[in-house]
């Protein structure tokens, strides 16, 4: 069992939840990582979401307005149960996806490959699976940030799974695509934010995504998002989270 697999059979259930309670919350990420794929240019056809869990990505694609839908893809059965915004289900190990080559309009990875025993692997698959000239693309946290450091720290320590994040940097992902053979590359890190209708929603929120034990107090989650810059105001409150985005084409 891959160490992807055994995180979110454990608690996929709890980040599903925390993602239908405040499905706005991360939006910006969403939006990012589907500009990157470019679904409206070229033909049509259905895309794959690599770690797709409950459908997150897909329902976000499809608030946005795009309307070719997507195969899910996952590791994790008890993650995927939940998923319902896809054209299909499957469950595989990302490092080789049970698919023919060229079979989808794109495909994307979101927040996932700091998982992966090798995302290297990952990346070549998702680019094989894409028709020629379409675009591949993974959004990850950034290496060396204060949500990598929140998440390989005080997530590690309060949750049963523990947490062991690779996070790469943009770098590491251009050579991955250049090595698969992927063309007109894209990177950008970007410091975006997580939004929620208050500074204790975004407690709910964390504790639900995250897995974080019952026993982990409320005072010490919110200690630990001011710690990475939470703030609240008028019309509710941030929290920075900052990322890399990465993509190509085929």
């Amino acid at each position: 069992m891959s160490e992807y697999t055994s995180i979110f059979d454990a608690r996929g259930g709890h980040y599903n939840l925390a993602n239908h309670r405040f499905p706005e919350a991360r939006s910006e990420e969403a939006r990012r990582i589907l500009a990157h794929m470019a679904l409206d240019e070229g033909p049509g056809g259905p895309w794959i979401d690599v770690a797709a869990g409950g459908g997150y990505l897909a329902e976000r694609a499809l608030a946005e307005g795009i309307e070719r839908r997507a195969v899910a893809c996952d590791a994790s059965l008890p993650f995927l149960l939940e998923a319902t915004a896809y054209r299909g289900r499957c469950i595989a190990q990302y490092p080789s996806l049970p698919f023919p080559d060229g079979a989808f309009s794109g495909s994307g990875c979101l927040a996932a490959l700091h998982h992966a025993e090798d995302a290297s692997r990952v990346v070549s698959e998702m680019l094989r699976v894409i028709a020629p000239g379409r675009r591949a693309a993974v959004g990850d946290v950034a290496p060396g940030s204060l949500p990598a450091s929140f998440l390989n720290d005080f997530v590690h320590r309060h949750t049963e799974t523990g947490h062991r994040g690779r996070f790469h940097s943009p770098g590491y992902f251009l050579e991955a695509f250049a090595a698969a053979g992927g063309v007109r590359p894209r990177a950008e890190t970007l410091d975006l934010t997580w939004s929620f209708p208050s500074a204790a929603s975004a407690v709910e929120f964390s504790r639900e995504l995250f897995g974080l034990r019952p026993r982990t107090a409320d005072d010490a989650i919110m200690a630990e998002l001011r710690r990475l810059g939470l703030e609240e105001g008028a019309g509710g409150a941030r929290l920075p989270w900052r990322m890399v985005f990465v993509s190509a084409a085929r």
